[in-house]
């Protein structure tokens, strides 16, 4: 089975360079692809396997000199000199094919999962509203992250708490990928200030089933967080990330992910001098490195005390502005009271001449 060829213009009174082809499904049966590649654009016709035959026969030798085709099990190159000589070389592939026209979307919750259409995010029919297709992707793109970042977690029972949860699209849907992923042993709870919220997404999570899912009014700075295995805060404004982190770390936290909002602190506390003094000559210049200055710490105070960290874009800033995720994974014992440990803190504070990081000061005087 061909999975796609590329023929190779020889002639001047054709515009085009080349022409990809690929097979694809169709309600008329298995068609071909045809995409007609210019210098400055591209244009695709599709036609039957017959049709294809007949357009490359009158192409190949005339039109184009080179065939590229790329199957299964082996790959085949044909090439003619424009006239008579036509050779054809052979090599073994490894690849597989679907047959699609589209590559199939996987994803970590469907649109017919029952707590989409509970938190109306999905219509009675099962499909993802207008106004939530935003909401839709954001859900499943975190819990990829999740995913991958509580894939080592192991215990009779795995306590995760959502600081700052809301409505709860994520809450209900961590509950709901722990519950297949490890059974009854998750217990997920979510911490919100409004208690309005709390009481619909306690009835909710009533409906659903979601018996282990429960949601509690209160704050970052007032909430116990010493059970938890999995701390996370999304989009916690300015110093109230740097709380959920500082209290992620004393409880021993095994997986901590917070997505930062407003990065306030840092940039009130910058007198650079120098050469970083470039770095406030204008506004947003000075604005986005004090949200990089801000992270940046943040991970690094993270590694000092154990965590394996990461800081990456989570779901793309179409979908929404408030886009980077901080990821720690506790991996070993903290070096904070070590000689040096401190170093690359103390040399960013110093080149940018940084007062202090709020999550830093709240360590220090408690540990």
């Amino acid at each position: 089975m061909t999975i796609s060829s590329v023929v190779r213009n020889i002639s001047e009174n054709i515009e085009y360079k080349s022409v990809a082809i690929r097979p694809f499904d169709s309600k008329k049966g298995r068609m071909l692809s045809w995409v007609y590649r210019y210098e400055r654009k591209e244009v695709t016709q599709n036609y039957t396997l017959e049709e294809s035959v007949r357009l490359l026969d009158k192409m190949i030798g005339t039109q184009f000199s080179q065939a590229d085709m790329y199957c299964v099990g082996k790959d085949y190159f044909l090439k003619t000199d424009g006239k008579e000589k036509l050779t054809v070389k052979e090599s073994m592939a490894e690849r597989e094919v679907t047959g699609r026209h589209d590559k199939v979307k996987t994803r970590m919750v469907e649109a017919s999962a029952a707590f989409l259409y509970l938190l109306e995010v999905t219509s009675a029919d099962g499909h993802v509203r207008k106004d939530k297709k935003d909401k839709f992707i954001q859900i499943n793109k975190f819990l990829e992250f999740f995913s991958a970042a509580v894939q080592s977690l192991s215990g009779p029972e795995i306590s995760v708490l959502d600081m700052g949860s809301g409505k709860g699209y994520l809450t209900f849907a961590i509950y709901d990928f722990l519950q297949k992923k490890i059974g009854a042993g998750a217990r997920v709870t979510g911490v919100e200030f409004r208690p309005d919220m709390v009481a619909l997404c306690n009835s909710l999570a009533e409906k659903a089933g979601f018996s282990k899912l429960n949601f509690v009014q209160g704050t970052i700075e007032g909430y116990d967080f010493a059970k938890s295995d999995v701390v996370i805060a999304l989009h916690a404004c300015d110093t109230a990330t740097d709380e959920a982190l500082y209290k992620g770390i004393r409880a021993g936290a095994r997986v901590i992910m917070v997505s930062p909002c407003c990065h306030k602190q840092v940039r009130r506390a910058m007198h650079p001098s120098g050469l970083a003094a470039a770095f406030s000559r204008h506004g947003i210049i000075e604005e986005r490195t004090a949200e990089m200055l801000t992270d940046l710490i943040r991970a690094a105070i993270l590694e000092i005390y154990g965590y394996q960290t990461q800081i990456f874009e989570f779901v793309n800033s179409e979908h929404t502005p408030k886009n980077l995720m901080i990821t720690a994974i506790k991996k070993r014992d903290s070096v904070a009271a070590l000689p040096g440990s401190w170093r690359p803190v103390e040399e960013l504070k110093t080149f940018y001449g940084l007062e202090y990081h709020h999550l830093e000061r709240m360590l220090a005087e408690t540990f």
